[in-house]
């Protein structure tokens, strides 16, 4: 369990290097796709989309926290967070990927 929120907590480290590296190749104006959930050309501001996913992933990250306190519930838990953890890292690899592809034709 110990080792769930150690691998949770580097996910999110790297959440957060990701944010900062795309800060920096993002031009001012850029506009990063999110998905809400109602509909998929959701394009948000710069710096609203580089805070949004690691939001995200600390909100999953004090779930599994919270989750794994307990043995008896935490069987589960250990290996679905860190895994929503990836997808959300991926889902922001590639939503700076289009938003630097996006500022480019526009600009």
């Amino acid at each position: 369990m110990i080792a769930s929120l150690v691998i949770g907590g580097v996910i999110l480290l790297a959440m957060i290097g990701v944010s900062c590296y795309g800060w920096v190749i993002l031009p001012a104006d850029a506009r990063v796709p999110i998905h809400f959930g109602a509909g998929y050309n959701n394009f948000v501001s710069k710096g609203l989309g580089l805070v949004m996913h690691p939001a995200a992933g600390v909100v999953i990250y004090v779930i599994s926290a919270a989750t794994t306190r307990n043995p008896a519930k935490a069987s589960s838990a250990v290996y679905i967070f860190p895994i929503v953890m990836c997808v959300l890292l991926v889902v922001q690899v590639g939503a700076i990927k289009v938003a630097r592809s996006r500022s480019w034709m526009i600009g």
